[in-house]
């Protein structure tokens, strides 16, 4: 059985890692630390560590593509996105996060959240998916990528995608072999308007993640 003490001991070292002015040069120590923790723990704040060689990787792509601007849906407590940032801070990246259920991610019992959240239903557009409600999510820029992290809700998903007038889709998922469902699936996402998007590049996180680029064709 986990030991509260001990959990609480890690997290008050989590938190102080990815706070104040200098806390970006910190995602390595991060990481490392991330490998300490039991396995509950470790998917307690983050469903997938990806290594310092995997965040490198997606960071290149992302320059290459010159996207700088992602919209993370369904984020979590957000350290996966604050780690994207964190590696990103010197090519300008910005990765914010988007979530339901304010009530519970700002109650006692959340995990604190790693980067400033959105919450749809504190919005006017709470009724319905627009791109000025896309927009707002990231400071007024328009998103060039929406992320999609081990996401599992279609009817959701495609109301997204509805909005979003931007040409990038980032899918994080697990690798077939593993019998893990996630919809969208990296790898068979069953995109609407199939004809529309077409898969860019993939990733290997680990051995067990893929992480699928689908850009918007004219």
């Amino acid at each position: 059985m986990p030991n509260a003490q001990s959990d609480r001991d890690a997290l008050e070292a989590v938190y102080e890692l990815t706070q104040g002015a200098t806390a970006q040069r910190n995602w390595r120590k991060l990481l490392i630390l991330g490998d300490t923790f039991d396995v509950q723990l470790k998917r307690k704040l983050l469903w997938i560590w990806p290594t310092a060689k995997n965040l490198m990787q997606f960071q290149l792509k992302l320059n290459e593509l010159r996207i700088q601007n992602v919209l993370s849906i369904g984020c979590g407590n957000g350290l996966l996105e604050w780690l994207l940032t964190a590696v990103g801070a010197e090519d300008s990246l910005r990765v914010y996060g988007l979530e339901r259920d304010a009530n519970w991610w700002r109650s006692k019992y959340a995990i604190r959240s790693f980067i400033p959240l959105n919450y749809i239903e504190s919005s006017e557009y709470n009724c319905q998916l627009s791109g000025d409600f896309l927009r707002q999510c990231c400071c007024g820029l328009p998103p060039q990528a929406l992320l999609f992290c081990y996401f599992n809700n279609r009817v959701a998903f495609l109301e997204y995608l509805s909005a979003f007038a931007g040409s990038w889709l980032i899918i994080i998922g697990p690798q077939p072999s593993l019998g893990i469902h996630t919809d969208p699936n990296p790898l068979q996402p069953e995109l609407p308007d199939c004809n529309r998007w077409a898969l860019h590049s993939l990733i290997n996180w680990t051995e067990h993640n893929v992480v699928a680029l689908y850009k918007k064709l004219p």
